[in-house]
């Protein structure tokens, strides 16, 4: 099939989270050898520079004649693929050949790598420069591509899912690389329309379902704050939530606040069409079954994890909403608040006499991050320095970047890259380069593997990128030698339980509940999306905040992205079950690396319940794991609470 341009991988600094943990509460990373790395301390008016990616190792610009050559490669393709699907007769299954199917998906293969190949320069482009005309163009002109051979694969799709077991079986023993893929795609047969209709769902979201996906992306990136006395991009405004200052934060929020206002009619269509285009194709393929599709199936399905698995998870989250909001508290009294204001959600945390001021040059910030992961492998903080000197990594500010952060890659050489909207020295963007960083590591690992056994869902992708957070965190405490040094630092300990305790649990609460609705025939408005937000808002922070914030449904993109359903609970899921993968480490000591990264390799090939039961050797449809991470954070809570004691505040 076409390959899924919208990465599941995007990080969570595109919704302003920092998923941070910190776990060895016995051995310090210096007991694992870590050598000290020289962190410089600049004066906050300092203008630190982020890097510059470079990506003419691929393509020189959006006219290479390379980049042309390729596109031109695909479109013949797809007519090559469009002749063997029409020797797929899919009303005639038990006749098909499974040679065909063989030639066929060889050949989609081919393409994909291709045409995924010049989508990723085209958005890398774009997402430098939101008002780069060619760039836009090129992007709209490879959705209608990718629409056309997913049509020209359809008929492969469909036998593969419908065909009798000894067709498939025969199909495998060809492309044993394809099993998992094939037999978790064959759980959707009773769900499968007409050829003829998919191919038309197909054909119609290029215009309808994804177009409103790329209205959002075009607003969000031309989009412009009153930020104070200054006009700016929402990117760069939203840098600013992270600022020490009290009041430069509430003017970024609630300049991103009234800009969003602008065009919350927009935003509200935006949401309204996307969720009623999902529910009408649930309703199509539940009277296709003669039974109900409910919709979360699709989510679920797509992060290879049970509804019961989900259940144990929000569960155990449930549980320990109050240890959400006792940290919500803390970081307040840390403040010197009484409570906490949305804007102050990304607060640094506050300036204590007997702290060192972090704010670090890229170079030092790739080091740090480069010798922490030197504790789990050498060759892992070899691969830190290969991305950062071979330009791999964008962190330049510009008004029309693309806001926040992820990671994706070129599909021909394999080699990723990792974006930052910008890098500007704080320790909120060392630890974002160390998540998107653990993204990359990820892919790097697979390289040689399959192409088929590396497309790993987005719960599990979340797994290497909070494992290198961690260790980043870890070293930071560790390196801390007063009482405030390891506030500063476990301060983020706090800000994660509240991000995956309560942010992303509020993100799931509201989009389940506008879902219901919309079901039961209510049409979105401003209006009706800003109190649905509040009460989701009040029911995971309770009062715990000042305020809520009535129109986090149009800041951030999770909800309008629309290669991927329910952009939230996987994060939650990835953050608990990367606290159990750390936990591991000082157990299995030496051995870790290559149990850490087998799980890795395994995450493309199994359902999440599977590689959890082999790599761990636990369910996860039992609540009682998910406390288990959750008793983790508890302790880390306690920690931070200890800090702010020890520091006087």
């Amino acid at each position: 099939s076409a390959p899924q341009f919208l990465s599941s991988k995007m990080g969570l600094r595109a919704s302003g989270l920092r998923p941070h943990a910190r776990l060895s509460a016995a051995k310090g990373l210096r007991t694992l050898g870590l050598r000290p790395v020289t962190m410089t301390a600049t004066s906050p008016a300092t203008k630190i520079e982020g890097p510059a990616w470079d990506n003419s190792d691929e393509y020189s610009s959006l006219s290479d004649p390379k980049l042309l050559a390729d596109l031109a490669e695909v479109k013949e393709g797809i007519e090559a693929m469009t002749l063997l699907g029409a020797k797929i007769d899919v009303k005639d299954l038990d006749s098909v050949d499974p040679k065909v199917l063989i030639e066929a998906t060889k050949k989609s293969t081919e393409i994909s790598v291709l045409l995924g190949n010049v989508f990723s320069y085209a958005n890398f482009e774009f997402s430098v420069d939101g008002t780069n005309a060619e760039a836009r163009t090129l992007i709209s002109e490879l959705r209608g591509v990718s629409s056309k051979l997913t049509q020209a694969a359809q008929p492969v799709s469909l036998a593969l899912k419908l065909a009798p077991q000894s067709v498939v079986d025969q199909y495998l023993d060809a492309l044993p690389e394809e099993k998992f893929n094939v037999e978790h795609q064959r759980k959707l047969k009773d769900l499968t329309l007409s050829l003829e209709e998919e191919n038309l769902i197909t054909s119609l979201s290029v215009d309808g379902l994804n177009s409103w996906g790329q209205l959002y992306d075009t607003i969000s990136s031309t989009l412009q704050c009153q930020v104070g006395d200054e006009t700016m991009g929402v990117a760069k405004a939203a840098a600013l939530l992270a600022s020490p200052d009290e009041e430069t934060r509430l003017n970024a929020w609630t300049g991103i606040q009234n800009a969003w206002r602008v065009h919350e009619e927009a935003s509200a269509a935006i949401l309204n069409s996307i969720a009623g285009w999902r529910l009408e194709t649930n309703r199509k393929r539940a009277t296709k079954a003669g039974k109900s599709v409910h919709f979360l199936d699709t989510a679920l399905h797509q992060n290879r994890m049970s509804k019961k698995t989900l259940d144990a998870m929000m569960l155990a989250i449930t549980e320990a909403k109050p240890l959400g909001q006792r940290a919500v508290k803390l970081q307040a009294k840390a403040l010197g608040k009484e409570k906490l204001h949305p804007s102050d959600l990304m607060a640094p945390p506050p300036e204590i006499a007997g702290a060192t001021t972090l704010q670090m040059p890229y170079q030092d910030g790739i080091n740090l991050i480069k010798d922490s992961v030197n504790t789990v492998d050498t060759s892992v903080g070899e691969f830190v320095k290969m991305m950062s000197d071979k330009k791999w990594i964008e962190g330049r500010e510009g008004d029309t970047k693309r806001p926040g952060a992820y990671c994706s890659g070129f599909t021909k050489s394999r080699n990723p890259r990792v974006y930052l909207s910008a890098y500007t020295g704080s320790f909120q963007h060392v630890s974002t380069l160390a998540h998107e960083l653990g993204h990359a590591f990820h892919s790097w690992v697979m390289r040689d593997m399959e192409r088929a056994e590396t497309r790993y869902p987005m719960n599990l992708a979340e797994t290497a990128s909070i494992f290198f957070e961690t260790v980043v965190g870890d070293n930071l405490v560790d390196m801390a030698e007063t009482p405030q040094e390891k506030l500063k630092y476990s301060w983020y300990d706090a800000e994660s339980a509240i991000a995956f305790l309560l942010n992303i649990p509020t993100r799931f609460d509201f989009e389940s509940k506008i879902y219901e609705d919309r079901e039961n025939g209510k049409s979105f408005t401003p209006s009706y999306l800003r109190e649905t937000m509040e009460n989701a808002w009040e029911g995971r922070y309770g009062d715990s905040l000042s305020a809520y914030d009535p129109m986090f449904w149009a800041t951030k993109l999770h909800f309008s992205i629309t290669g991927a359903q329910f952009y939230n609970f996987p994060y939650s899921f990835g953050y608990l079950f990367a606290l159990g993968v750390y936990a591991q480490q000082e157990s299995k000591g030496a051995d870790f690396h290559q149990a850490y990264v087998d799980l890795l390799r395994d995450t493309g090939r199994m359902t999440a319940e599977e590689c959890v039961q082999k790599h761990l050797g636990v369910s996860i449809e039992d609540p009682e794991f998910w406390r288990g991470s959750i008793r983790i954070i508890e302790k880390k809570i306690d920690a931070f609470e200890e800090h702010i004691k020890a520091a006087g505040l």
